[in-house]
């Protein structure tokens, strides 16, 4: 079945990285069908990514097949998908590039009456992804497993994370059980490619970082 009528009985959803590009290329040339086309217009794009270059006009120009129209037809797909993404996602996205910051962000804690533990979820220029309070209640062993922080952290693609909670006493001294579940994250987060850069502790206009003894 062509990509064509695949995207229309199925969807685009269901179509692989080749056959979007076929779509784009078209029915191709003489010596070349548009599907080994596409295959090697993927690998060459891959390639440069995986080498942490930029993909030029130039560079799928000189892919056999494909030439400056088509080049340019690709690289207008992959400049607006890339606008439209980042545009939406992270144009008005709030940095949380430290631990005061963090604490201007979520400073509204310190009016809750339960404890509540909020994770915040960063990409890799610490623009916030996603805020969620993982649970409320206390900070123990029991309610706060690693997992509790992965699973999303790794839904959202997130490089960072700063954990924090408040105490409703309002004083925002670290307890043993904080030291030990901000370790434990630590660690499993680590395990996974991901840091945690600080668990905050959100007191009554005051706030404090969890330090952990390595």
């Amino acid at each position: 079945m062509y990509p064509r009528e695949k995207f229309l009985k199925f969807g685009i959803q269901n179509l692989s990285d080749m056959e979007l590009i076929a779509l784009v290329i078209g029915s191709g040339n003489k010596s070349a069908d548009f599907l080994k086309i596409s295959s090697k217009v993927i690998r060459r794009i891959k390639k440069i990514i995986s080498m942490d270059n930029e993909v030029t006009i130039d560079e799928l120009a000189s892919i056999q097949g494909v030439g400056q129209v088509t080049a340019m037809k690709i690289f207008a797909g992959i400049e607006l998908g890339r606008r439209l993404y980042y545009s939406d996602r992270f144009s008005n996205k709030c940095v949380v590039h430290n631990s005061r910051k963090a604490y201007e962000y979520l400073n509204y804690l310190q009016d809750k009456k339960k404890e509540y533990v909020v994770a915040l979820f960063l990409n890799s220029r610490f623009e916030l992804i996603k805020k969620k309070v993982i649970c409320v209640g206390s900070v123990n062993n029991v309610s706060v497993l690693p997992r509790d922080i992965i699973i999303p952290a790794l839904e959202v693609n997130a490089a960072n994370v700063i954990l924090a909670h408040n105490h409703p006493s309002g004083d925002c001294t670290q307890s043993n059980d904080d030291v030990f579940v901000t370790k434990r994250i630590k660690d499993a987060l680590e395990l996974v490619g991901m840091k945690l850069l600080d668990h905050i502790i959100v007191g009554k206009d005051s706030w404090s970082v969890v330090k952990v003894v390595q």
